[in-house]
């Protein structure tokens, strides 16, 4: 008998302690999910390495637990109970889903809503389990006279308890909201038009030098403001120079996964008015607005599994956010950087690039030097399609990122289209030719007088001219629209064409959708004829 009772004692202590263990591990993943442990990049890589390792802890309980079941059923000699039914259905349940969680976690990483909701329903399934029984067997002592042994069962309440107390305590802080928000989201993939763009108030925290005619600039968000932007996209910022309010785009270079802050690298240009003031005159403090993020030159993980990253001179600044983001997240892409610059004191980033080489295994950093030093053994001259061969492995299945001057941007294009590249496999951003009112299109046909523009909704009707956008019309007008990056990237401002013709300098932000139902965006848009707005 004394054998009998030890023996049955042990048993039920190895089965509370699986069972503890089964549900804290379901709502320790949780935890970490909704807390958001990750402030640096590092401790975001080694709470993903321990996120990992508890989620195969669980696995391999839930296998332990379904072959004890499986033996104790073969036992079975009668029609098995509805109630082990029902807990067979369950816990059965639960291998459909971890099956999804841990495909998600391997290649949906950015889907945090679905790995999110997989995770609370495993952990509510396990602590259902669990917790029903637990109550089966109370009500069973309850209903003779012998006195529960309370040690197991003590155990497992208090951990299925805390378990429960710190799901909701990870749901209720401030950081579990930043954990489902502060995610990479494309904002630029919707068919519908944006209707204003989140304002941003900046602070300018820290300047460091780049290189002889750059500066990083890092901004800094107040803790109720959030960003979500994707490797690659860019911000439009309100500079006030000079008491006027000033509209330029800078690319965030900084990683996605950064929540505090965000970071820009201006190059000077001698005649850029925005420019010149951020290189020589901004200081600590400075205090900024800023819309956004905007654009669909992004790195997508979901997507892009092999990259080629071709920069001339500052536009490597949306490749190194997209190189940072690579490596904060352990991304298994493999990634080709061709960097063309005059000369070596001309390289942004050159001491993270080079750690970068050793850090990212599948990382390769090509520099293409037009001015090169004395004993330089790379690459020289211009962007070459030996260069590109020499270069890129399997560059018909690879996608490309394009960024720098026009000039540039044409060149590499031309050479990736010699090569057999497909069009729809090179994304492209264009630096040096953002400012408003830089391109125009044909003025007003001949023989035709002053145009006018009619916004239907509002009853407005004013005089615009054909050799401004409809946006600078209607603002020297006193007519206020929805707008962000005014370059035609961010659709912001896209309004439906009623009547009317209008010449377009950029048709980016348009989808085939709202092309086909007479959308155009009045930031980029110049008057033909005298037209009428669904505004």
């Amino acid at each position: 008998m004394a054998h009998q009772f030890w023996e049955r004692r042990l048993r039920i202590i190895i089965s509370a302690t699986l069972a503890t263990l089964f549900v804290f591990v379901a709502g320790f993943n949780v935890w970490i999910m909704l807390s958001n442990r990750g402030k640096t990049p590092r401790a975001s890589r080694l709470w993903i390495q321990i996120h990992r390792a508890a989620g195969y802890t669980f696995i391999g309980l839930f296998m332990i637990f379904s072959y004890f079941m499986l033996i104790r059923l073969r036992g079975q000699s009668n029609e098995i109970s509805p109630r082990i039914a029902l807990h067979m259905a369950m816990a059965l349940s639960l291998a459909p889903l971890l099956f999804a969680k841990v495909i998600a976690a391997r290649y949906q990483k950015a889907q945090r809503g679905l790995l999110m909701g997989l995770g609370i329903s495993i952990f509510a399934v396990a602590f259902t389990l669990v917790a029903g029984n637990l109550a089966i067997h109370y009500l069973r002592l309850a209903s003779t006279d012998k006195a529960p042994d309370l040690t197991s069962e003590i155990v497992v309440g208090i951990v299925m308890l805390t378990s429960v107390a710190a799901f909701f305590a990870g749901a209720r802080r401030p950081e579990a909201k930043s954990a489902t928000v502060q995610l990479p989201v494309d904002k630029t993939s919707s068919s519908e038009p944006q209707s204003r763009p989140d304002e941003l108030t900046l602070t300018l925290a820290r300047i460091e030098n780049q290189t002889h005619d750059a500066k990083t600039l890092r901004f800094l968000l107040p803790p109720n403001q959030q960003i979500a932007p994707r490797p690659g996209q860019f911000l439009t910022f309100d500079w006030i120079i000079d008491g006027k309010t000033v509209k330029r785009s800078y690319t965030i270079c900084s990683s996605a996964t950064q929540r505090g802050y965000v970071e820009i690298t201006p190059k000077r240009v001698e005649n850029g008015y925005v420019s010149k003031f951020l290189n020589d005159h901004a200081k600590v403090g400075l205090t900024v607005k800023a819309h956004g993020p905007y654009g669909k030159f992004h790195f997508d993980e979901t997507k892009h599994d092999k990259i080629v990253l071709i920069a001339g001179g500052s536009g490597i600044t949306p490749m190194i956010a997209m190189l940072r983001y690579i490596d904060d997240l352990s991304i298994k892409a493999e990634v080709t950087l061709i960097y063309c610059v005059r000369a070596e004191r001309d390289v942004f980033f050159k001491d993270e690039l080079a750690l970068l080489q050793t850090r990212l295994n599948n990382f390769r950093y090509v520099l293409v030097l037009s001015q090169p030093h004395a004993g330089w053994e790379g690459f020289k001259g211009r962007l070459q399609k030996e260069t590109l061969e020499r270069t890129v492995k399997n560059p018909l299945h690879s996608t490309f990122f394009l960024c720098g001057p026009p000039p540039f941007m044409d060149l590499g294009r031309s050479l990736l289209e010699d090569m057999g590249v497909d069009p729809s496999r090179v994304l492209q951003e264009s630096f040096g030719s953002g400012v408003v009112g830089e391109k125009h299109s044909a003025g007003t046909p001949d023989g035709a007088g002053p145009l006018q523009i009619t916004l239907l909704r509002s009853a407005q009707t004013c005089n615009v001219s054909s050799s401004q956008t409809l946006l600078e019309s209607l603002e020297q007008n006193g007519v206020l629209i929805p707008s962000g990056c005014r370059q035609g990237i961010c659709g912001t401002c896209a309004t439906k064409l009623l009547n009317g013709n209008v010449r377009m300098d950029n048709e980016e932000a348009l989808t085939e959708e709202l092309r086909a139902k007479r959308f155009i965006l009045p930031c980029v848009a110049r008057p033909v004829t005298n037209i009428t707005l669904d505004a």
